[in-house]
Formats: C-alpha cells, structure tokens, sequence
C-alpha cells in the first residue's frame, strides 16, 4: 500500500510537473516570437533611417556636382588668351575635371547596398573624390 501511494505521489508529481513545464514552454515561445517581431521592427527601422540618410547625402552631392557642372560651363566659356599651349592646357584641366565630376556621379548612382559596413567607406570615398574635385577647381586659378 505504501508503495501504492508512493508510486501514485511521484506519477502525480510527475504530470504537475510536465503540465507546468508546458506552460513554461507556451510562455518562452510567445516571449521568443515577441522579441523576433520587435527585432525585425527594429531592423526594419534601423533601414528606413539608414536608407533617408543616403538620400540626404546623395542630394548633397547631387548638388555640388551640380555646382561643378556650372563652374565647367563657366570655364568653357572663358577666354584664354596666349599661346595655343596655354589654351591646350586649359582644355585639358577642363576635360579631365569633366571627368573627375562624371566619375563622382558614378560613384554615387552605382551605390545600392545599403548596409552599415559598406556605407561608410563609400562615403569616405565619396566625399574624398568630391574634394579632390573641389581642389582642382582651386588650383590653376
């Protein structure tokens, strides 16, 4: 009879004991499936922000590209007087800042991976090519 009883208390203890755990299981999914859900929400944020901030930066660009197409119209226009070596000279700084203002605007039409490791070397580069140009335009003058 002991044994019985015994047998009986441990069984039943054993059934309290999977019915809990189940609970507890029930509960860690639901918190799992939560906290995926707030993380995608996050992602998805993280992506909004980060996709607004490269459309800033490319009208930032957009217009200092811009800027150094009017300031190679401006160049075209000016009259160089001296010697047909110095009018060459001139075409060819025109001609390679053509170039070097094509090659930016490439650069930034080209970009479409919008992820946190490439973003910033491509902004570096970007903004290390965009003055670069700026000092060309400077020299020579």
């Amino acid at each position: 009879m002991k044994k019985s009883i015994l047998t009986l208390g441990m069984v039943a203890m054993l059934f309290a004991g999977s019915l809990t755990s189940c609970k507890n299981n029930e509960a860690k999914v639901e918190d799992a499936q939560e906290d995926v859900l707030e993380a995608k929400q996050e992602v998805a944020e993280e992506q909004n922000e980060a996709n607004q901030e490269y459309e800033n930066y490319k009208m930032e660009i957009n217009e200092k590209i811009t800027k150094n197409e009017q300031k190679i119209a401006d160049l075209k226009v000016k009259k160089i007087t001296g010697s047909a070596d110095a009018q060459e000279r001139h075409n060819k700084r025109i001609a390679k800042l053509e170039a070097r203002n094509s090659e930016l605007k490439a650069k930034l039409d080209k970009y479409t991976t919008y992820s946190a490791d490439t973003w910033e070397a491509f902004k570096a580069d970007v903004d290390s090519t965009a003055t670069s140009i700026e000092r060309d335009f400077e020299s020579d003058k």
